[in-house]
């Protein structure tokens, strides 16, 4: 297909663009999955940095999550039981592609491979690609970055 020719329909990347990374973000961290697990996990970190953080437990329910909360970040898992990452992954980039995404890649180096397919394929800015569940530091530096960009973290000097 010769790509200058397409409908802008056709092409590959975000076929809608939002105005959210202008505005003020919300101070919430969204979490897809299935099981609380994660959020669990994150809860306290996310509790003293007050960000508040929301379980997205269907994928259908992203799109219209990212519109209402206008979060300053996502967090998911590429292979979760329920959650496909590469589909949050289309999702976020139809929304915003600056979104700052946290995207689980588990120990599989092929699943991070395609994720980064995807990545380059939307045009995301802002993911960034972990085996696992980062370690507190890490975690708390992504948080604050997406806080900062979103100009949503008060007590973070920016």
């Amino acid at each position: 297909m010769n790509l200058l020719a397409a409908p802008l329909d056709l092409l590959p990347g975000p076929r809608t663009t939002s105005l959210a990374s202008a505005a003020c973000r919300r101070p919430i961290l969204l979490v897809v999955e299935d099981t609380p697990r994660l959020t669990m996990a994150i809860g306290e970190l996310c509790a003293f940095l007050r960000v508040a953080v929301e379980r997205v437990r269907r994928p259908g329910d992203l799109p219209r999550l990212l519109q209402e909360r206008n979060p300053m970040a996502v967090l998911a898992e590429l292979d979760g039981v329920g959650q496909d990452g590469c589909h949050v992954m289309m999702r976020i980039a139809e929304h915003d592609p600056a979104l700052p995404l946290l995207l689980l890649t588990g120990p599989d180096p092929a699943l991070a491979g395609a994720a980064e397919a995807v990545r380059e394929l939307w045009a995301l800015s802002a993911v960034e690609l972990h085996a696992g569940l980062p370690g507190i530091g890490a975690l708390a530096e992504f948080l604050c970055r997406a806080g900062r960009g979103g100009g949503c973290l008060g007590l973070l000097a920016a």
